[in-house]
């Protein structure tokens, strides 16, 4: 085939026409023979290939997995780290390997002496387009999200499910290590696909979850963490009896994906988020619970893991991009929204009415949730300033922090306001759909007519 093309096109270098080739070449049916015949899928350091193979045995002990693990003192060092970490709650420090290996167990010792393996720089190549950190930052997110999950759906061994969350996401690690440049077609937009999992398939025949499943069956892992990593992305299909499967679907939708360029509109993917905690079970006060604490136990699971997702400081900026992005796309998706109301029906009016109210309360609900995280983000970064001395970068940061912060100030105000004016159902003002999602007028004219120091006994008359 080589020869025929360099025949018919000699202008073409021969080691043109093979990149071409191998390119056409990588499909659905050439990755899993990969997965399957090869016994260095991801480099995985020669410890690690032990372990597998060891509690592959049916007579193997715990005492020769620790053996085992004693001779990579890296792996020794973040095993007991792991052990000794606030996630187990030892009243006693954990000293030797057989010590975690017992705490652990020896499921948890072989998937987290996976997982630490693989979470390093070296495994996602350059050519991929991919920034490390904000990948394996999305990853530890999944797994500390998927942890608070499965406690709140009252599974007992919550670590199954970090373990878990951990691994979720193997099969985009193995197309960055093994076909970086495919896959920087997908991250570099070259891939016209609604999702990353529609993306992955037009260029390789298949998708992350299939590929991570069939590496994890490969690993001998256990049957949750398989299902787990096969329908992470699946919401269509809730099961009652795959508690640990449910909390990791849950948990991709609360942890923001930075790094694929594929993110979720906003109002999808709260649509999404309250579908499946419906069907969970869990409580919109257990999701904003998970959500506020989700940074914070990211950045703890990191350090006693070992794993690099930047510094405390670009890590809050590029949260508090998010909520401001977050912030104003959900301004322009309500404004977008008035422009379709004219459609609404007139013979609606009177199903209409309570229906509006329902949809302003909410339109203005986020309003005010989004102005509260903007100063909140806001103080966040302050704090941390004052807390390392930094009082310089405070003052540099204090006119546009106190201008975004009058700002939403004024916002709030704006809002209560409105909702005293719509939490009485109003059938002559709020009969049509129209006039229940057009709020952005109103919330600007009175913010027009508002001076900050009235603002001041507008609250308070609120609070009480």
């Amino acid at each position: 085939m080589f020869q025929l093309e360099f025949l018919v096109n000699p202008t073409a270098t021969l080691a043109d026409t093979i990149e071409r080739y191998c390119e056409v070449a990588v499909d659905k049916i050439n990755i899993l023979e990969q997965i399957k015949e090869n016994n260095n899928l991801l480099s995985l350091p020669q410890t690690l290939s032990e372990i597998l193979n060891e509690v592959g045995k049916e007579n193997f002990s715990a005492d020769s997995l620790a053996k085992i693990i004693l001779r990579d003192p890296s792996l020794t060092g973040k095993i007991l780290q792991v052990a000794n970490s606030p996630f187990y709650q030892r009243l006693s420090e954990i000293k030797t390997v057989q010590q975690a290996v017992s705490v652990l167990g020896i499921t948890t010792v072989k998937c987290m002496a996976l997982s630490t393996s693989v979470m390093h720089p070296d495994k996602v190549a350059v050519e991929s387009g991919i920034d490390p950190k904000s990948f394996f930052m999305y990853v530890l997110s999944i797994a500390a999200a998927s942890e608070q999950v499965a406690k709140y759906l009252g599974h007992k061994a919550s670590d199954e499910a970090f373990v878990a969350g951990l691994l979720t996401d193997i099969g985009i690690l193995f197309f960055l290590y093994h076909h970086p440049r495919e896959y920087n077609k997908i991250t570099s937009g070259q891939i016209p696909a609604r999702t990353l999992i529609e993306a992955e398939r037009a260029v390789f025949g298949t998708d992350h979850m299939e590929v991570g499943y069939y590496l994890a069956q490969t690993w001998g892992l256990p049957d949750y963490v398989l299902t787990a990593i096969k329908s992470h992305h699946d919401i269509s299909d809730i099961q009652d009896d795959q508690i640990l499967p449910n909390a990791i679907k849950l948990s991709v939708l609360l942890t923001i994906d930075e790094f694929s360029g594929f993110s979720q509109p906003i109002e999808k993917r709260l649509q999404e988020i309250n579908t499946v905690s419906s069907k969970l079970g869990i409580s919109k006060e257990q999701i904003e619970e998970i959500s506020f604490s989700l940074l914070s136990r990211t950045l703890e699971t990191a350090e006693y893991i070992g794993v690099d997702i930047g510094n405390v400081e670009e890590i809050l900026i590029r949260a508090n991009q998010e909520i401001w992005k977050s912030y104003l796309v959900i301004e322009n998706l309500f404004k977008e929204r008035s422009e379709l109301t004219q459609k609404l029906l007139e013979e609606e009016r009177a199903r209409g009415a309570e229906e509006s109210r329902n949809v302003a309360m909410a339109t203005l609900s986020h309003y005010l949730n989004n102005a509260v995280m903007a100063i909140f983000g806001r103080s966040q970064l302050m704090r941390m300033y004052s807390e390392r001395n930094q009082s310089q970068k405070i003052l540099d940061n204090l006119t546009s922090d106190l201008d975004i912060m009058d700002n939403s100030i004024k916002k709030i105000v704006a809002v209560l306001e409105e909702m005293k004016e719509v939490s009485p159902i109003d059938n002559v003002r709020l009969h049509r759909m129209s006039d229940a999602l057009n709020l952005d007028d109103r919330i600007e004219k009175r913010m027009s007519e508002m001076n900050f120091d009235s603002a001041l006994p507008v609250m308070a008359v609120a609070e009480k």
